[in-house]
């Protein structure tokens, strides 16, 4: 909402904002109903959103964890069924999925987080690939893969390995993404020495 009122003061601009349960199915298709006859069509889609607990997987509670793969890969299914129709009856749209630098590589103490952002990358490459199959050449679809964002949920994570994690995993994802972070894009390029 934030952001809403942000735009609206810097001039005579049409905004429109919407909260949703991003864990709620019934509220997304709820929400996605109420854009539609209010706003219209949405040719861009943009799925952001995560939930982690930091802890260790055996003190991850059961509830938890479905929470994870609630808010970062199912609502992904559903915001993308939603607004998929209309683009693909206009040939024309872009799907977003902002994964994570944990949906490429494992990291201790977030194995909610990453195997639910493994599973938005997972769908957002599939969905790209049906698209293609479909000639929806005009549908887009981008893969994020951002390191730690500094908004106060990595807060005590530390990342040790990380850049050696990341470097033998480029081997074999680097043909898959589509877009990445700066800093992965650029270990993508170096020439790669054996990693032992």
């Amino acid at each position: 909402m934030e952001t809403c009122r942000m735009i609206k003061e810097k001039g005579d601009v049409k905004v429109f904002a919407y909260t949703c349960n991003r864990g709620n199915r019934q509220d997304v298709y709820r929400v996605a109903d109420q854009v539609k006859r209010e706003v219209g069509d949405v040719n861009i889609l943009v799925n952001n959103a995560g939930f982690l607990t930091g802890k260790l997987f055996l003190n991850t509670p059961d509830h938890m964890v479905e929470r994870s793969f609630l808010v970062s890969a199912l609502s992904h299914f559903w915001t993308c069924k939603a607004f998929l129709p209309a683009m693909l009856k206009a040939n024309h749209g872009h799907l977003v999925c902002i994964s994570s630098i944990a949906g490429v590589v494992g990291i201790n103490g977030l194995s909610d987080y990453c195997a639910s952002k493994f599973a938005a990358f997972g769908f957002a490459e599939s969905l790209y690939l049906e698209l293609r199959l479909l000639q929806k050449s005009n549908v887009k679809a981008t893969i994020v893969c951002p390191y730690f964002v500094n908004t106060g949920m990595f807060d005590g994570c530390t990342t040790k390995d990380l850049h050696l994690n990341i470097k033998t995993q480029l081997h074999s994802t680097t043909s898959k993404l589509q877009c990445w972070t700066p800093y992965a894009k650029q270990l993508a390029r170096q020439e790669h020495s054996p990693i032992h």
